[in-house]
């Protein structure tokens, strides 16, 4: 199974990895050092921008297993259905390791130049930043297996349309979506890692059933 992952990193790199380290570059920069000082600067980018880059992986390998037919070509490999739908997951998420990076030199960049938070607060941004890209990821790891590369695309732009008008909710209009839940830091945190583990769950078994659908 891992021959799958290497696969299937080896076609991000190809397709649209390298095409985004300098867009990559240029943001990390533009945050660290032209906006650095400002309080959304470590937000922007940890639970924005790379979330949703390093969560787009599903949909290119979509692209690719429809424009070479490598979806119908693994399927003459000797690996059982599980272990194809298995092998996409694990790729998706392990991809997230270069944006896990990112932001952990971003965030130690940023607070031994700036401190603009304490520690604790930086390590959260984190936490929320791995738990947004594992979120994205999943979701559209099972999107794409459900429907095409359009709908796997608009599902895509809504999360982020969603995203950023959170977003705009926290820094522009100074109100905080976590407000109106009215619950403890902790809970919510809970409640977070919850919801991320069951849309895995979730997610992992209805693309099953679609995987084993198509090959029927």
């Amino acid at each position: 199974m891992s021959g799958l992952i290497y696969r299937d990193i080896i076609t991000q790199i190809r397709r649209s990895f390298l095409g985004n380290i300098i867009p990559d570059i240029l943001f990390f920069l533009m945050f660290l050092i032209l906006l650095g000082k400002y309080k959304f600067s470590p937000l922007s980018i940890v639970l924005l921008y790379l979330p949703t880059q390093t969560s787009i992986i599903p949909i290119t390998l979509k692209e690719a297993d429809s424009s070479y037919k490598g979806r119908m070509l693994s399927m003459t490999f000797p690996f059982s259905k599980r272990e194809l739908v298995l092998s996409r997951y694990l790729s998706c998420c392990l991809y997230q390791l270069y944006g896990i990076g990112v932001m952990i030199l971003f965030l130690a960049l940023h607070f031994l130049i700036y401190r603009t938070y304490s520690p604790a607060v930086y390590l959260g941004i984190f936490a929320g930043g791995l738990l947004i890209s594992l979120f994205m990821t999943l979701i559209n790891v099972m999107v794409s297996f459900v429907g095409n590369i359009n709908i796997s695309t608009i599902f895509y732009i809504v999360f982020v349309l969603l995203a950023a008008a959170a977003y705009i909710l926290y820094l522009f209009l100074d109100i905080d979506p976590l407000d109106l839940l009215i619950l403890p830091l902790p809970l919510l945190w809970g409640i977070a890692v919850g919801i991320v583990a069951v849309t895995g769950i979730i997610s992992y078994s209805v693309s099953m059933k679609a995987f084993a659908r198509s090959c029927r």
